[in-house]
């Protein structure tokens, strides 16, 4: 799963208020630290609505990330452990995920948007926030789609 964050070209975290109300929050940098096991989403300024009540309520956060093209997906389910300010190592790793997203899209799609449609989702961020992976679920379509990878399912 590191090997595929290091691919991954799209993703969005959600979390759930305390009435349960789940937020969507776009990601633009993503990586899995030197543990494996805490995942570190970098997240703009903009895309923080109710974010910080969720996780101080419940620390529940969950990661959907996609490689574009073969619609290959994966969600991390886990708690939050901390969020900070974004630092220069951060800019670093939202930098190469766009890179990425940018690559795969016109891989798919050749000149149907411009650069600055494609960068206008990739917004710096400012916000690191880190989780720690309890669960991972197959989102690719198909027959697998909704199967939990981790902890292996008991048949």
């Amino acid at each position: 799963m590191i090997e595929f964050l290091r691919r991954a070209s799209v993703a969005f975290a959600s979390t759930r208020d305390r009435d349960r109300v789940p937020h969507l929050h776009v990601v633009t940098g993503w990586i899995a630290e030197e543990s494996g096991d805490v995942v570190r989403c970098l997240i703009p300024e903009t895309h923080t609505v109710g974010l910080h009540e969720s996780l101080e309520h419940n620390g529940r956060f969950a990661l959907a990330a996609e490689i574009i093209g073969p619609h290959h997906a994966y969600q991390f389910k886990g708690a939050w452990v901390g969020n900070r300010a974004v630092d220069e190592t951060d800019r670093e790793i939202w930098r190469a995920c766009t890179r990425r997203f940018l690559a795969d899209v016109r891989a798919l799609y050749r000149d149907a948007f411009t650069d600055e449609m494609l960068e206008a989702h990739c917004p710096e961020p400012s916000l690191a926030v880190r989780f720690r992976v309890e669960a991972i679920y197959v989102q690719t379509p198909g027959p697998a789609a909704g199967r939990r990878l981790y902890p292996p399912e008991v048949p």
